[in-house]
């Protein structure tokens, strides 16, 4: 009888697809489809074998391609348990060349096989019969741009081909394309970035970007804003956030984006960097670029405010470098450290003092003797720290800063929530330029809410509910946004009087008082009669912009307007808020770069409304392909002459005819917030318990175990344990003994004396802990009796009196 191993397989195909000797090709391309195309019918991969080549090495002579199971398999070192594929097959197919007609001829055909052949359902798991087609690279990477994980993709695939089995690859033929998408990158990412820069330019004349490298010309750090940022600055730059971040990219280097709000209340984003460090003169280099790409002439185009954390490095630079912004700190990041500097007594019995004073003073004066009065009442003047953020109080508290105008923002959680908002795009994973590609998905994600919130102003009115002809004049003004907080106050001001204090041909200064309530703090308003402008003690439009409860009383009460006075009016709130011109610090006007971008717009769409009307019918599809073709050679000569138009996309371009090498990629950066995750008093002191004691059972409550509730020897009825081996009974036993002769010395040193102070103590403890646990494990045991016998009692038909007696 023939062994397996001796049987021969003939492939059963059609005959238009069997090779025949001396059938020649045009091209060894053709050879390998065809002999793939074969294989597939037949049920077995092909890869290739040998080849030779003319003597001058220019011409492929002759080429085999063989069997993918022929050959011997090694296993010599083989740390992986992989299968042995090969068996040594002789199936092949080898091609010489004709010197006559340069064409491939076969001179070899080995039909039979020395193994099973594959079944057509398991055909598309073989090698060469998997592919990755062009068309599902570009989808592939449209769908990670969108952050669709690869398993994702791969679901996404089986369903358009209709099944796994006819994707034409398989998941990890997707992982490993992805990988060699990042091998090809590889090296060339400051390259990459400085050409996505360069094609940036290209499509907005009004974008700019700078990039610094070391001596290696490795990147260390960059900058950059398009045109919509730098519009959006003239227009909302009066008040600048700046905090910086960290994960955004491999390289660990630091993201710092320069945020804002417009006229919606919304965060915006002005510029843009990476840093490699966070050093005085690293900020000051890039305040300077901020400024030089802002509109307008630098220093004069520095914002009014700049809001940041208490960095040090930060600190020193905006003193260099924003000579004439206000600067800020954050107080959402000081009041946050109130509960690690006060111990949990002080902090739970003072820090709604604090509160209260930092937020409810009217008064530089009445917020420092307040502040006092707190300290004194605590005790806390011994408090550095609390000495500290009182000695810079001119930079944080409402009372010192409302002069300078703020919009409404007294802390940098909007740079945060920005971050967070950045995260669901960017990952410590990016390169700089995915980073790059994923930030503008973002960025265009944020301008839309602001198109819709454009949208509704125009499309929607805002309501309104006193039917006052100002209340509607703030309507008409304001954003929606906006107008909700000003009609709040307009509403409030009817609850409030006005009382005159102070007269003279200059000014008048009233007093404002709330009805009916006479705890309610007064304010002092002042009504200069040369500008036609009445200011409040609160502050209010100073900072935010807008006029107060008790300016709006005044306007309606004593000078009775049907409008809001355009004195009261800040643009920047309005709808109009960005109606003008801007230019540059060399005249030149920033413009939105989006005619490329409304036309292909406007062609896609056409092109959606055709392909929809055509592919419901296969003749309309059928002469809508043949208009397509007859046109696209129609525009051939169209696009030859256009210059300055390209197809190409630079931010995914990898050719090495296509990069210019200009840049290497960054060193690997260890910033400051890079470390670990930083831990309170408490967690450190129970980290510090547990790492001295020992891991803790608790099933048995015992440290020092190799066990935990799950194998507790004394829930299971066996002896513990402990790390060195040892059994936790044994070890119980001799613990036990070594208190009680602990207190014997003391108590024979030092009396009763030596059995209380806190080492008598300590054994006492120990010891109670140990006969408490005793008894326990005893009245366990002594349950698990009552059971047993109950068992064997019911088993033998015998009375409840014996398991009652014990």
């Amino acid at each position: 009888m023939e062994s397996e191993d001796d049987q021969v397989y003939i492939p059963q195909v059609k005959a238009e697809l069997m090779p025949k000797l001396y059938q020649e090709f045009e091209t060894i391309d053709d050879v390998a489809a065809f002999y793939n195309r074969y294989a597939k019918e037949a049920g077995f991969s092909i890869r290739s074998h040998s080849s030779a080549t003319s003597k001058d090495k220019k011409q492929l002579m002759r080429k085999e391609y063989v069997c993918y199971k022929q050959g011997d398999s090694k296993v010599e070192g083989e740390k992986r348990k992989r299968g042995l594929p090969k068996v040594g097959c002789k199936a092949r197919i080898a091609v010489v060349r004709k010197k006559e007609s340069g064409r491939y001829a076969i001179s070899v055909f080995v039909e039979a096989h020395n193994h099973p052949l594959t079944s057509p359902p398991r055909v598309h798991l073989l090698r060469s019969h998997r592919h990755v087609s062009e068309v599902n690279t570009v989808l592939s990477q449209q769908l990670s741009l969108v952050n669709v994980e690869k398993h994702k993709q791969f679901e996404f695939f089986g369903v358009q081909a209709g099944g796994i089995q006819n994707i034409g690859f398989i998941q990890r033929d997707l992982y490993n394309y992805g990988r060699t998408c990042r091998e090809e990158k590889k090296g060339r990412d400051g390259d990459l970035l400085y050409m996505h820069f360069e094609n940036e330019k290209e499509k907005d004349s009004s974008f700019v970007y700078t990039m610094d490298g070391d001596e290696e010309n490795r990147v260390t750090r960059c900058f950059w804003a398009d045109s919509i940022s730098r519009r959006a600055y003239s227009f909302y730059g009066d008040v600048v956030i700046f905090d910086t971040t960290y994960n955004t990219n491999r390289y660990g280097m630091i993201f710092a984006p320069f945020t804002g709000v417009n006229n919606h209340g919304q965060t915006i984003i002005f510029a843009c960097a990476f840093l490699n460090d966070e050093t005085a003169d690293t900020f000051v280099w890039l305040f300077k670029e901020f400024l030089n790409a802002m509109p307008g002439d630098a220093p004069e185009n520095a914002p009014k405010m700049i809001i940041t954390d208490q960095d040090p490095a930060m600190t020193k630079a905006i003193s260099e470098a924003l000579l004439q912004t206000f600067h800020r700190y954050c107080s959402w990041h000081i009041l946050n450290k109130f509960s690690e500097k006060l111990d949990a007594i002080k902090y739970r019995d003072s820090y709604q003092d604090f509160h209260s004073c930092i937020w409810n003073s009217s008064s530089r004066e009445e917020f420092d003797s307040r502040w006092i009065e707190i300290i004194e009442k605590s005790g806390l003047s011994d408090n550095k720290w609390l000495e500290s953020i009182y000695e810079i109080r001119s930079s944080w508290i409402p009372a010192y800063v409302n002069h300078v105008f703020s919009a409404g923002m007294s802390s940098s959680q909007r740079a945060e929530s920005q971050h967070s908002f950045l995260k669901n795009y960017v990952s410590k994973w990016n390169s700089l330029v995915e980073f790059m590609v994923q930030f503008k998905r973002g960025l265009l994600h944020q301008r839309h809410y602001e198109l819709e919130e454009d949208h509704i102003n125009i499309d929607e009115k805002a309501k309104t509910v006193m039917s006052l002809d100002i209340e509607d004049h703030m309507a008409k003004v304001y954003t929606r946004k906006l107008f909700y907080e000003v009609q709040e106050q307009l509403r409030e001001s009817f609850k409030y009087k006005l009382e005159l204090v102070f007269e003279n041909v200059t000014q008048e200064q009233f007093k404002v008082i709330r009805k009916n309530i006479d705890t309610c703090k007064s304010r002092e308003l002042t009504y200069e009669k040369k500008s036609d402008f009445a200011s409040c003690s609160c502050r209010m439009f100073d900072s935010q912009g807008f006029p107060c409860r008790h300016v709006l009383a005044y306007l309606i009460k004593i000078q009775d307007v049907d409008k809001l006075p355009i004195q009261y009016i800040l643009k920047r709130w309005t709808k109009a808020a960005r109606h003008r011109v801007v230019l540059d610090c060399n005249g030149m006007e920033i413009k939105d770069n989006k005619a490329l971008l409304a036309r292909r717009t406007k062609l896609f769409q056409h092109a959606t409304y055709a392909i929809d009307k055509v592919m419901v019918s296969d003749e309309a599809t059928k002469l809508f392909m043949e208009a397509l073709d007859a046109f696209l050679e129609n525009i051939k000569p169209l696009i030859s002459n256009e210059g300055g138009q390209t197809a190409v996309d630079l931010e995914t371009e990898t050719n090495n005819a296509t990069i210019r090498h200009v840049f290497n990629e960054p060193h690997q950066v260890r910033a400051k917030g890079c470390g670990r995750r930083l831990k309170k008093g408490k967690e450190k002191r129970k980290v510090k318990v547990n790492a001295s004691q020992g891991r803790q059972c608790h099933g048995c409550g015992l440290f020092g175990q190799s066990h935990d509730k799950r194998n507790c020897p004394t829930l299971h009825g066996r002896p513990a344990i402990d790390e060195n081996g040892d059994s936790s009974s044994t070890s119980m036993d001799e613990d036990s003994f070594g208190c009680i002769y602990k207190l014997l010395c003391r108590f024979d040193s030092a009396g009763f004396g030596g059995l209380f102070d806190s080492a008598g103590f300590g054994c006492i403890y120990k010891l109670l802990c140990r006969f408490w646990k005793t008894f326990w494990i005893i009245s366990r045991l002594y349950g698990r009796l009552r059971i047993i016998v109950k068992k064997l009692c019911n088993g033998f038909n015998c009375g409840y009196s014996i398991v009652a007696d014990l």
